[in-house]
């Protein structure tokens, strides 16, 4: 097992992880690594999902950071746009329009945070280190898919 690869068996291993898991704010779908998909609970909305997954990157975790696409657990594939996430700032983070639509638009996005070099100092409490873990990332996601701006899909 690679020193990343332990990482993230350690953190999913974690009280503060299982925690999450317990309270119903994600669930582990399935792990094949450096992927790992985890489903993460949705506020109650008309017409919304209960969950949104992700498909997450884990390589060279946690020194990067993940890098997550939303994903169609029955298609096994991305998540077609009419089914992202909808509501004000929600719709940035889930959005199609920006590579693809295979990453999260945020700070704590390997992916996002690679083209956007000022961000750590911009929003450096939403940012990834590789003091955090994956309670961290996930938590920014389940916080989003729980806020008042959150308003299901399409």
């Amino acid at each position: 097992m690679t020193p990343d690869h332990r990482a993230v068996q350690a953190h999913l291993d974690s009280a503060r992880f299982q925690a999450a898991v317990a309270a119903g704010r994600w669930r582990v779908v399935d792990s094949d690594w450096p992927a790992l998909v985890v489903a993460v609970a949705a506020a109650p909305r008309p017409g919304g999902p209960e969950e949104i997954a992700l498909r997450m990157d884990l390589t060279g975790y946690p020194q990067q950071a993940p890098t997550a696409e939303p994903w169609d657990l029955e298609a096994g594939a991305r998540l077609a746009e009419r089914r992202r996430p909808r509501g004000e700032g929600v719709e940035v983070v889930f959005r199609t329009n920006w590579e693809h639509g295979r990453a999260l638009y945020a700070p704590f996005d390997r992916v996002a945070l690679t083209g956007h070099p000022d961000w750590p100092r911009q929003y450096p409490g939403d940012t990834w280190t590789p003091d955090r873990d994956l309670t961290f990332f996930l938590g920014k996601v389940h916080t989003m898919l729980n806020d008042d701006d959150y308003l299901g899909a399409a």
